[in-house]
């Protein structure tokens, strides 16, 4: 296949912004995964996200970058993409996201870039782990439990707060060893939700 799955739409946007405040102690390390090379584009139903052109341009000593163009018209998700100018240049609701890094390797995936960096998700973590960045997984399948663009998939659940990320208070995402991540789940400072799933090929 030349497009592939990986993390999701900008690692989903929220995923995004929760690693910005990321600490550097735990890495990820592995072979090369195929969900990181150029030209695979990432994509997601977030409330307000169309015309999303979002793709792994270059893959550089296994830094995958990535960078692309979307219309966001959400203001909860506006709020959050204009606190990050150093990646996002905003321009009414057309976006432009550039210079995002991130290490995708068959054992998990690491963001690179940004004030700090951090673990996203290892496949091989266990239920009641915490990665260095305070984020914990809150459940391992241990069979197809989980739903998602009509199949039934293992999954990895992690949640965590967001301190740096404008307007939203946690996360909840959900990975697969084959897919990435493959559904977010943010809960902004007002209470309110959004449920994307999201697909990367």
């Amino acid at each position: 296949m030349h497009m592939k799955n990986i993390i999701s739409f900008l690692l989903s946007i929220s995923v995004l912004f929760n690693i910005l405040s990321c600490e550097k102690i735990e890495t990820i390390t592995g072979e090369q995964s195929a969900l990181g090379e150029v030209g695979t584009t990432l994509n997601g139903d977030f409330n307000g996200a169309s015309n999303v052109d979002v793709k792994v341009v270059s893959l550089d000593n296994g830094i995958s970058t990535i960078e692309g163009t979307f219309t966001m018209t959400d203001p909860r998700y506006k709020k959050l993409i204009e606190s990050h100018p150093k990646f996002f240049d905003v321009d009414g609701d057309k976006v432009r996201v550039h210079d995002v890094k991130f290490k995708v390797t068959t054992n998990g995936i690491e963001h690179v870039s940004g004030e700090s960096n951090g673990i996203v998700i290892k496949y091989d973590s266990k239920k009641g782990d915490t990665y260095s960045n305070g984020r914990k997984v809150t459940h391992v399948s241990t069979d197809n439990d989980f739903k998602w663009r009509g199949m039934n998939i293992k999954v990895i659940q992690v949640e965590g707060e967001t301190p740096k990320a404008e307007g939203v208070k946690s996360v909840t995402y959900w990975g697969n060893h084959r897919f990435g991540i493959v559904a977010v789940e943010t809960t902004f400072d007002d209470g309110s939700t959004d449920y994307a799933s999201v697909l990367i090929r």
